[in-house]
């Protein structure tokens, strides 16, 4: 049923019309009367009719004035004046304020019913409108889910090239930066099929605490992997590693690693390889080696920090822990320290107020030369020119 509210300042015409309405064999029903202009526009607020059957002319707020205040409420609802002035100039304003009808006094029951058959042809035709649009808008909801995680998928894997890319990124309205913080968890389960039923969790985790440092993009897919993908990082990353590894572990009751690194957009293929091969070892690897690890993440700062420095900490020999390093990690301990170092000074880089000398100093090398070797060797290009980016993006 279509709820229509009348609107006139003479009780009889009110009451005709409502009798009316009940005659005709149309899905209608009178859900309020209204006798002047302002109490129209608070029934119109609190009924929200579909169809309004407006005189002209009423006491406290005429006609044209009440439909310039029905606009501003937003009301979906198709309205038929009724008037007894016959004049160009009112039918005409009227039509400017979106009324779909104006009928003269006295009015002829035929015309009115065949006007309303109209409005509640209208009427239908934009449900069934409104139906099929959310019904199209929830499937291409779906489908650019699917095509997201393909797209994710695809990247990841290097099966993308630079205008297949850009074309996708632009289609899925993904607005990626030139650089990324790039997050991979990897999470260990006790029993098999722990893995599927945790995957939701996961994804949940890890869009809300990588969105909290800014816009990000997440893709899980299985239980045992989530990426994620940030324009902005954490002010403090190794207590974010801390926080998401913490909040998994307790949720799905796995174990798990987390890797982050800061990468080029056109790295992050290789950079994710990398990443993958080093979690897949640090999941097999011995309890030694993450301890090393943990002391190496502790202390990466310290100018004099060293193989020999390590090994003490947890008593080992130096040359068994290189030795176990390289075949558990698949990266030696030096490139193992040169990765952390060369990570942690990109995020300092964004510092305006730090030198790169400075810089070069807080992640643990003594001199500015050694700093820019190292960093070359990395990512390809000198500190210097990596800041200029920044700077321009």
């Amino acid at each position: 049923m279509w709820k229509v509210l009348i609107a006139d300042d003479e009780p009889k015409i009110r009451q005709g019309l409502k009798n009316t309405l009940n005659d005709f064999s149309l899905p209608l029903h009178v859900c309020a009367e209204a006798k002047n202009g302002l109490d129209a526009l608070e029934k119109a607020q609190e009924y929200r009719p579909d169809i309004l059957l407006l005189d002209i002319c009423m006491p406290r707020l005429n006609g044209i004035a009440f439909l310039e205040e029905l606009q501003k409420l937003d009301l979906e609802c198709k309205t038929i004046i009724i008037s007894g002035f016959n004049e160009f100039s009112y039918a005409k304003e009227a039509m400017k304020l979106g009324v779909c009808a104006y009928l003269l006094k006295p009015i002829a029951e035929e015309e009115l019913e065949n006007t309303l058959a109209e409005v509640v042809k209208t009427l239908e035709q934009t449900r069934k409108n409104r139906k099929f649009m959310e019904k199209m808008q929830e499937q291409f909801k779906q489908s650019r889910q699917y095509l997201r995680e393909k797209f994710f998928h695809d990247w990841l894997q290097g099966n993308l090239t630079e205008h297949e890319w850009k074309e996708q990124a632009e289609f899925l309205e993904m607005g990626i930066p030139q650089e990324l913080f790039l997050t991979v968890i990897l999470i260990k389960f006790s029993y098999e099929k722990e893995r599927e039923r945790h995957k939701q969790t996961v994804e949940f985790i890890m869009e809300e605490e990588l969105k909290s440092a800014g816009n990000a993009w997440v893709f899980v897919s299985t239980c045992q992997e989530g990426v994620g993908l940030s324009g902005e990082y954490p002010k403090d990353i190794e207590a974010f590693q801390r926080r998401i590894t913490e909040r998994i572990e307790k949720e799905t009751g796995g174990k798990c690693w987390i890797f982050t690194e800061i990468c080029r957009r056109e790295k992050v293929p290789s950079v994710y390889a990398e990443i993958h091969e080093r979690g897949r070892k640090a999941m097999e690897c011995k309890p030694v080696v993450q301890e090393a690890r943990n002391y190496i993440y502790a202390n990466y700062g310290k100018r004099d920090l060293d193989l020999t420095e390590v090994a003490d900490a947890i008593g080992l020999n130096p040359s068994y822990l290189s030795r176990v390093m390289k075949q558990e990690l698949g990266i030696s301990f030096k490139d193992f320290l040169t990765m952390l170092r060369i990570n942690h000074a990109i995020r300092l880089m964004r510092n305006p107020q730090l030198s790169l000398n400075q810089i070069a100093e807080q992640v643990g090398y003594s001199n500015q030369h050694y700093f820019s070797a190292a960093f070359k060797n990395c990512q390809g290009i000198s500190p210097s020119e990596f800041r200029k980016t920044l700077v321009q993006e």
